[in-house]
């Protein structure tokens, strides 16, 4: 996903929207204002804006048909139908990313048709055993997505979720749902058990600073401003680990050390940094915050693992999950899902580790109320219906529409939750359903009983103002017992009224308490 930003050190675009200059009584303010839901995004546009609320989705099987059987159907009609589908529940057929994003820009310019729908590449990966990965490979519609665009563009043939878990010798699903039978004492909980609480790790305060944003570089500043709010983080890269050798991780001790020596508000540029950044992508480009945080912590493990991992006679004996790096003690979390086979009674189960929790963000303006993130982790959490067959891993049983549940069975001493903001098909736009942080936030509802540490602070918020096409990203920190925003260079100190008041952010930090 690659959302664009827009500096404040480049040109502005000429607008359409008309703007009220500033009135000359009015103190000098700074160049972004929190946004709440009240408030208008300039670049919105009516097709960018929509909710999704039930009443836009009251929509007949008969009245689908109708369209599909119509011959005069125009592209207004059908972006209007489609857009409105694709809000409904259980998505659960694949359609090939390029085609998804083809049909995407044909919809909304009327420009070039995207011709049949190519399902035969990811056919193809599929019986050749390639994982696929979502909004990469593939975009997931609902049922009746799928029935509209297969019968104007045809082509296909139909894949859904199921086919992911298929072998592809005979196309069975004898794979399915095995994989939740896994040991009691494995290679993760092996891991946790070394795995340290913040207050046991030293910590580094460093000082509160601006990082200046040449061009397009208001993703990176954020996801920085937020890791230097992790005092553990910063005395780890500054003072327990040599960085020689390892690119990522040396250009941040570098910044590290140039902002434990200046003065308050002082203002850098990340160049070093930025300088490794350009050899893996395209730094000039507007990116995702979220990717971009996941990819750095990737990085800084890949750089610990690979200086400090034992010698093995053969390659392939190197496992990557046995090993344990200081992102780990501060960013790693375990989830569990389990499932009751209703034939033998017995519970499989199968256990991932996380870094962060990607949430899905379901319209709620019906409740004329904002949501908080409480609320959307209640959503993530719930019982699931899954579709398909599922072999039960201990007698065999063959069963269908089986449900499941996901627990925590470790809680990370650093959570990180991610909203999904941004929806690239049918339409590129972001979803601006008002979500607020919760001050403090206890998990225990979402984790199995054994685990006892589930109480968290707020640490940090990445915000994103705009359109899906344009926008800029700022950061909110704690340091030092305060929230700070940091906006590229500008930094301001928040009231706890200014922070409740924020409900556009789409990432949130959360510090693991000690009682």
């Amino acid at each position: 996903m690659f959302i664009c930003c827009k500096s404040n050190k480049k040109p502005k675009v000429v607008q359409t929207q008309t703007q009220t200059p500033p009135q000359q009584t009015q103190p000098k303010q700074s160049k972004y204002q929190i946004r709440t839901s009240n408030d208008q995004d300039q670049h919105s546009t009516n097709l960018t804006n929509m909710e999704g609320t039930n009443d836009k989705i009251n929509l007949s099987l008969q009245e689908i048909e109708k369209f599909i059987l119509y011959d005069k159907k125009t592209i207004e009609q059908e972006r209007e139908l489609v857009t409105k589908l694709i809000e409904l529940p259980d998505k659960t057929h694949l359609i090939e990313f390029n085609w998804a994003i083809a049909y995407t820009n044909y919809i909304k310019d009327a420009g070039i048709q995207p011709g049949e729908i190519k399902n035969k590449i990811l056919y193809d990966k599929i019986k050749a055993k390639e994982e696929l990965v979502l909004d990469k490979d593939y975009v997931l519609v609902n049922d009746q997505v799928w029935n509209v665009l297969v019968n104007i563009y045809k082509g296909g043939p139909m894949l859904t979720i199921n086919d992911l878990d298929r072998k592809s010798e005979n196309n069975l699903l004898d794979q399915s749902l095995k994989v939740f039978a896994s040991p009691s004492m494995n290679d993760l909980d092996k891991k946790q058990a070394k795995i340290r609480n913040l207050k046991q790790m030293p910590i580094k305060e460093l000082q509160i600073i601006g990082l200046e944003n040449e061009i397009y570089f208001c993703y990176l500043n954020s996801v920085l401003q937020c890791l230097m709010g992790i005092p553990q983080l910063n005395y780890h890269f500054l003072h327990q680990y040599s960085t020689d050798c390892r690119p990522f991780s040396y250009a941040y001790a570098i910044l590290l050390k140039k902002a434990s020596k200046v003065h308050y508000k002082a203002r850098l540029l990340a160049k070093e940094l930025i300088k490794v950044l350009q050899k893996h992508f395209s730094i000039y480009e507007m990116h995702d915050s979220s990717e971009l945080l996941l990819f750095i912590l990737d990085k800084f493990k890949e750089e610990i693992y690979i200086n400090n991992a034992p010698q093995f006679i053969q390659p392939e004996q190197c496992q990557f999950k046995q090993s344990l790096t200081f992102i780990d003690e501060i960013f790693y979390g375990q989830l569990t899902s389990y499932i009751k086979c209703s034939s033998c009674d017995k519970i499989s189960q199968h256990q991932d580790q996380f870094y962060d929790l990607s949430l899905p963000l379901v319209s709620k303006n019906f409740m004329q109320r904002k949501l908080n993130i409480s609320e959307c982790l209640n959503n993530y959490f719930k019982e699931e219906m899954i579709e398909g067959e599922w072999t039960c891993s201990f007698c065999n049983e063959k069963l269908r529409n089986i449900k499941r549940r996901v627990k925590i069975t470790f809680t990370p001493n650093i959570l990180v939750l991610q909203l999904k903001r941004f929806q690239s098909f049918p339409q590129k736009k972001k979803i601006k359903e008002p979500v607020t942080a919760n001050m403090e936030l206890n998990v225990k509802n979402f984790c199995i009983p054994e685990v006892v540490e589930t109480k968290y602070e707020l640490q940090g918020m990445i915000v994103h103002s705009g359109s899906i096409d344009q926008g800029h990203y700022v950061a909110v920190v704690k340091r030092n017992q305060n929230f700070y925003l940091f906006n590229d260079d500008e930094i301001e100190r928040l009231s706890p009224n200014q922070i409740n008041q924020i409900d556009s952010a789409y990432l949130f930090m959360y510090r693991r308490k000690s009682d």
